[in-house]
């Protein structure tokens, strides 16, 4: 443990339906694999759905809704880079004067996919332990909600915040 990652509290058994939590996106992937037949880029936003399925097993514990928001908003910042970089690989296949882009987009697009699987394992390993982990270039998705929200929100934000406390 260390002082930037405190424990969280919680038993084995939570902890490891948090860990849980976030491999969910995994479950999305694989069936729009099967669907398909093979990966598809405009199939990412699927991702966003494992957390927020997943999530009704931690639903009403405090460390367990912050792993959820934390996997949600992960899943969705990856969701938003893969269509863009879609669309970078779209316009580079499209015109030949910025061809360019196809190689530059394949290359980042399975850069992308690595990091995804790194972040996710590091987050289930973290949560298996009682900690929060939050990857380095992920926006904050659930804070922008639950700030427009106001009052009537089920979320205060000192349980959405980011913060380990």
């Amino acid at each position: 443990m260390s002082p930037e990652h405190p424990v969280q509290p919680g038993s084995p058994v939570e902890r490891r339906r948090d860990a849980a939590v976030h491999l969910t996106p995994l479950l999305p992937a694989a069936a729009a694999v099967t669907v398909i037949g093979r990966p598809a880029v405009w199939a990412a936003p699927a991702l966003v759905l494992g957390p927020l399925v997943g999530g009704v097993l931690t639903r009403g514990r405090d460390v367990g809704r912050r792993h959820r928001l934390r996997a949600i908003d992960f899943n969705a910042t990856v969701a938003l880079a893969a269509l863009a970089l879609w669309g970078i690989l779209e316009f580079g296949a499209r015109f030949e004067l910025a061809g360019v882009l196809v190689p530059v987009g394949l290359l980042l697009l399975v850069l992308l996919w690595l990091n995804w699987l790194l972040m996710m394992a590091i987050a289930a390993n973290r949560a298996r332990y009682g900690e929060l982990f939050e990857p380095p270039w992920v926006v904050p998705f659930s804070r922008w909600l639950v700030a427009r929200g106001g009052q009537g929100t089920r979320f205060s934000t000192k349980e959405c915040s980011h913060g380990d406390g």
